[in-house]
């Protein structure tokens, strides 16, 4: 048998579930793991990683000095450009969680170093890998519904039910996260994989929700795409719910309805009506993996295995990050943005 990759994981709140990932895959062998807070961030699964057989060690370049064959950056998304782009010079391969960075600028400086580096990268995109979204696309793909006129989605979560993250990051003035780009560029990278680009975006927020937490905390936006269909999009870190990614495809043959919580998922086709008599959904029974980033890592192994490209690489990641970006300067500014391009 051909030796394995070795793995090391920075951020070992997130990384928990990244870490059994690693652990379950043959191909993989967890080998050190670092958390800049591990004595501190009590979250921390401490029986988990000390009985993981992985070295658990007390800096960054100790984890680079390791000389893993694959990094994944699980820290918070202010440190993942830095991360990303020292594991890369290190010669690893990496995986960086959502969103890839909080700006354009950053994403940049990322996609610069992959072109310098040449290394294998991917963003932890990990709504692509659910089940009762990659059937949605495949069904799309397979013009069961036709070409694709009208798509809404919405990335709607309470983040005060204890997703603050360590000393209230995600909370913090200081640190500025951007919640509606933090949470919702699962909506929008939803929303991208399965319409296209999109040309224009407007966007209105407001601050009502979560008024002690530092940024904008919900959103709609309405997208023109490239291919002429619009789309809405709602974000939201604040809502008095239980957690949502409803997704509706409206297409010239048929509709989708989906999510990443169900069972199932809904298919309405034009073709059938004449047969059934009604217009009517079907359901169509699917598996229940919200944050399925043991499928995403099989992905990513087989990719540095066979060299073919990688869904989810760092232009993907980019071009959601370009997208929120405009979200929220359109929501400053009044006006539609253009997102940037890559």
């Amino acid at each position: 048998m051909a030796a394995k990759f070795k793995v090391g994981i920075s951020g070992l709140r997130m990384g928990e579930s990244w870490a059994q990932a690693v652990m379950n895959n043959p191909d993989c062998e967890l080998s050190a793991v670092y958390d800049a807070f591990y004595k501190e961030n009590t979250s921390i699964n401490y029986r988990f990683f000390e009985n993981s057989g992985a070295a658990i060690v007390d800096s960054y370049a100790a984890l680079l000095a390791d000389k893993p064959d694959i990094v994944i950056v699980a820290s918070p998304d202010h440190f993942h450009a830095e991360q990303s782009i020292q594991a890369m010079e290190a010669g690893c391969d990496v995986i960086c969680e959502k969103p890839l960075t909080p700006t354009v600028a950053q994403c940049r400086e990322l996609i610069a170093a992959v072109q310098r580096t040449g290394r294998k990268f991917m963003t932890g995109q990990v709504c692509r890998f659910a089940p009762g979204f990659a059937l949605a696309k495949a069904l799309v793909e397979e013009g069961r519904i036709g070409r694709i006129a009208c798509i809404e989605t919405e990335y709607a979560h309470n983040y005060g039910l204890g997703s603050e993250g360590f000393q209230a990051w995600r909370k913090s003035a200081a640190v500025g996260r951007e919640n509606v780009l933090g949470g919702g560029c699962h909506a929008m990278d939803l929303l991208r994989w399965l319409a296209g680009e999109p040309e224009s975006v407007y966007a209105v927020g407001n601050h009502l929700l979560m008024p002690d937490w530092a940024t904008t905390d919900s959103c709609y936006a309405v997208l023109k795409f490239a291919s002429g269909a619009i789309g809405k999009l709602f974000a939201s870190c604040g809502t008095n719910a239980p957690y949502t990614m409803r997704t509706v495809i409206h297409g010239t043959e048929g509709t989708i309805v989906c999510d990443n919580t169900s069972d199932h998922i809904s298919l309405c086709e034009k073709k059938l009506q004449k047969i059934a008599g009604t217009m009517a959904f079907a359901r169509i029974p699917v598996g229940i993996k919200s944050h399925n980033v043991a499928n995403e890592l099989t992905d990513f192994v087989a990719r540095l295995k066979d060299g073919a490209p990688i869904a989810t690489d760092v232009f993907e990641g980019s071009r959601t990050v370009a997208l929120g970006e405009a979200i929220l300067t359109s929501i400053r500014t009044g006006l539609p943005e253009k997102p940037a391009t890559f």
